[in-house]
């Protein structure tokens, strides 16, 4: 039987798979659907540990990018689009409201007064933007897209880094805070690695191997679509530090924190 979520997850694959159709800035095509079903994910576990309201944070999760395209103002006018795909459907009024609030402080706008709901969101997204493999693999596209070669974005780990350090400090959960902080040595461990290697010429060539290969394929935004060939490079190479970034990239894609 068709559920209320998947429904909502219908109204995403209509509104972001293909959004935008070309390079846009810091989106490019597909790449915000994923973002989306990893934050849902990611959400739901956050919740789960913080004693927030599940139905809520999941219908909130799944709308919170549903008007992206709108940039800067995209929280409020997703709350706003939100609100009205929500009234097409039997739902309590409570709820909608809870949901919609919830869209309306994600990007940023959250204190620590605010409803737990609305923070275990603000948190996912925070983390799926910015922290672990998924972080990196962002960083490089992005890069890749404005036309830096890998070279360049090696180098320009070293000031990346330190900003993405900074964001620990807009968590607002114990749980979000503990997720980011695994995954933030994660990303450290990986960034140094590919460094030494490209830098010094010690360390592990398949890791390297890996950039080159996101870096080349920036302009698919599905995490999915490249991963079997990630894997493959690390495997053909023998490389466990591959095998294992790869590991890490197939868990953080799915939303496991």
């Amino acid at each position: 039987m068709e559920t209320l979520q998947s429904r909502l997850e219908a109204i995403v694959e209509e509104r972001l798979a293909d959004w935008p159709s070309q390079w846009e800035g810091y989106h490019w095509p597909g790449y915000t659907r994923e973002h989306t079903l990893r934050v849902r994910k990611l959400a739901l576990t956050l919740a789960d540990e913080e004693g927030a309201d599940r139905e809520v944070v999941e219908l909130a999760a799944l709308l919170h990018d549903i008007e992206k395209r709108r940039g800067n103002e995209h929280a409020w006018a997703g709350a706003i689009e939100a609100r009205r795909i929500l009234d097409a459907h039997d739902l309590p009024e409570a709820t909608i409201r809870r949901v919609v609030h919830a869209i309306d402080t994600h990007a940023g706008g959250n204190t620590s007064e605010h409803p737990i709901e609305n923070l275990v969101l603000g948190d996912a997204d925070l983390i799926d933007a910015n922290f672990g493999i998924v972080g990196t693999w962002r960083f490089i596209t992005i890069r890749a897209g404005h036309g830096a070669t890998v070279e360049e974005t090696v180098e320009g780990f070293e000031g990346w880094l330190p900003r993405k350090d900074e964001l620990l400090g807009l968590l607002n959960t114990d749980a979000g805070r503990s997720v980011a902080e695994r995954r933030r040595e994660r990303m450290h461990a990986f960034c140094a690695d590919v460094n030494s290697a490209l830098r010094n010429g010690h360390g592990d060539d398949a890791l390297i191997a890996l950039v080159e290969h996101i870096n080349a394929a920036h302009q698919r935004g599905s995490m999915f679509e490249q991963i079997p060939q990630l894997r493959e490079i690390a495997r053909g190479a023998g490389s466990d530090a591959a095998l294992s970034a790869v590991e890490a990239l197939e868990a953080e894609a799915v939303g496991a924190a």
